[in-house]
């Protein structure tokens, strides 16, 4: 929901308004998808939540993998994850969304499928996948008229094939964005939008 409101008073720490009039967010999606981050690199994570706020996410789980380079312990990740909610926030207030998508704290592979289970279908990226791409896949999803995804994608160096085999496993679907190998963030990005686009978000 949004509301116009009027500002009655004003303190150091604290504003008071009166609601006028509520109505329904345009600018929120009525497709919910939760990307599965693969820790990258650097700032690389900063940029994905950057852009995947704007093209309208509704969660992130930043995943730490077999491959991830980046090994964070509790503490650790609970201080990353207050910085990149932060950054979700100013993201959301940028583009004007009503809603600022959750950002949680890292978690491992194992834990982070044990938390899919509660999402609809799951798509995983992996740069072996030939045959299914992912435009194909949304078809499916389109005339089902699926409104919660679980994307998973990986860090550098994607997914092992174990990881792979695991998702597998429990149902997931499996793929490719081409022949091109992309980047983990450009992945990411490009695959949010190609959701967004083929479910009817970006009219």
């Amino acid at each position: 929901m949004e509301h116009e409101a009027r500002l009655l008073t004003v303190d150091k720490d604290l504003a008071t308004a009166k609601v006028q009039v509520s109505f329904l967010s345009d600018t929120e999606p009525e497709i919910y998808v939760t990307l599965f981050q693969g820790l990258p690199k650097g700032e690389k994570m900063e940029l994905i939540i950057q852009k995947a706020v704007e093209l309208g996410i509704y969660r992130i789980v930043p995943v730490i993998t077999q491959r991830s380079v980046v090994q964070l312990d509790k503490k650790y990740r609970e201080k990353k994850a207050e910085r990149w909610q932060k950054i979700a926030r100013e993201a959301a207030k940028q583009c004007r969304r009503a809603y600022v998508p959750e950002v949680a704290a890292p978690v491992d592979f194992d834990e982070a499928m044990n938390r899919c289970k509660q999402f609809g279908p799951g798509i995983l990226l992996y740069e072996n996948e030939e045959k299914k791409c992912l435009k194909d896949l949304l078809k499916c999803y389109t005339i089902n008229k699926v409104k919660n995804i679980a994307l998973f994608v990986g860090p550098e160096g994607g997914f092992s094939e174990q990881e792979v085999e695991k998702c597998i496993a429990i149902g997931y679907n499996v793929a490719g964005l081409g022949k091109r190998i992309l980047r983990a963030e450009t992945a990411a990005i490009s695959a949010i939008a190609i959701i967004m686009y083929e479910m009817d978000e970006l009219k």
